[in-house]
């Protein structure tokens, strides 16, 4: 991969919640890293690894197309993690959801279809499962209930039905938890260890539904070890997790309350996200065999003691949330 030893990576998206820590450990395992990412949440351009001949920041704005040959020159493996994640995320600003998750990531992967890159890794969701019957795999039904899912779904078929002449991975990842250099309070097991911390109060609105959770460091390994494995990974759907991180919200719940027994729980037998979805992982852990690091209890005691340190001070900034009120949708469509 590329005339020389160290692979070289691209990573949309390389400063957000996932892809900041993908590029810690792209640079632990000495690839060299270049991370195009536009600071929408947190506006500091990431200084951590500026010393580091290995790593290259472009703050950009990946809709700008005329740009995008540049970025992609001599590089082997795209990640692509730029998107605006989340169903609360693109219920607020559905233009840039179809404009960054769908037509910003069809015209990359035309882009890379004529770069001299070996493939493209790009971050899906389990939410495209919708509403599952069972164990979801990845033959299953995608039932997608959001517009985030359903721009996932699409780039999906791009690459399943439309692209015959490059090597691709798509991952599903299931919901994110644990620290992060760009930190997210909206995930579930932030969100409930945060508020439980705070305010001694959790409504769990749904709270027998189910989905899968990773911690950010095991996704991001994954990952790690598919840039490292393309040749045996490639032109394959992943479900990311692990089968025994399949959890109901109360039990997300039931743990955060262990840490804080003060915790009153209210249960909301209503509410607008409908997903209920439990995912089988066994083809991932038959192809490569990972073992998970962290567990949804372990994420909770993190959080929890990242907020006692007092290393973040208000963790309701805004920065810390993919709906964040200054995210204009014109920022992207003007710039």
């Amino acid at each position: 991969m590329g005339t020389n030893l160290k692979k070289r990576i691209l990573i949309t998206g390389g400063a957000g919640y996932i892809g900041s820590v993908i590029a810690d450990l792209s640079l632990r395992n000495n690839f060299k890293v270049r991370v195009v990412d536009h600071l929408w949440f947190d506006k500091e351009v990431p200084l951590e690894y500026s010393h580091n001949p290995n790593y290259e920041f472009i703050r950009e704005d990946l809709c700008r197309e005329e740009l995008l040959d540049g970025f992609l020159k001599d590089i082997d493996i795209i990640i692509h993690a730029a998107a605006v994640v989340g169903d609360p995320a693109s219920k607020k600003f559905p233009v840039l959801t179809r404009l960054i998750n769908y037509d910003m990531s069809i015209r990359l992967i035309e882009k890379i279809q004529k770069s001299e890159a070996t493939g493209i890794i790009f971050l899906s969701t389990c939410s495209n499962y919708g509403v599952s019957q069972g164990m979801a795999n990845e033959e299953s039904p995608l039932k997608p209930l959001s517009l985030y899912a359903e721009t996932k779904v699409g780039v999906e078929r791009h690459l399943l039905d439309k692209v015959k002449n490059l090597d691709w991975v798509i991952c599903r990842l299931s919901t994110v938890y644990g620290y992060s250099p760009r930190m997210r309070f909206d995930l579930t097991v932030n969100d409930f260890t945060m508020n439980a911390h705070t305010k001694k109060y959790l409504d769990i609105f749904l709270p027998y539904s189910q989905r899968p959770y990773i911690h950010v460091v095991d996704a991001a390994k994954i990952i790690i070890q598919m840039v490292k494995d393309f040749e045996r990974v490639k032109n394959n759907v992943f479900n990311l997790g692990f089968n025994e991180e399949n959890y109901q919200k109360i039990q997300i719940a039931q743990i955060v309350k262990t840490f804080m027994p003060e915790t009153k729980i209210e249960l909301v037998k209503s509410g607008y996200d409908l997903r209920d979805y439990k995912v089988d992982f066994s083809k991932l852990r038959r192809l490569l065999n990972i073992r998970k690091e962290f567990t949804v209890v372990d994420g909770v005691k993190e959080v929890l003691n990242l907020l006692k340190s007092g290393l973040i001070n208000n963790p309701e900034d805004k920065k810390y949330y993919n709906t964040s009120p200054d995210l204009g949708e014109k920022e992207c469509l003007l710039n």
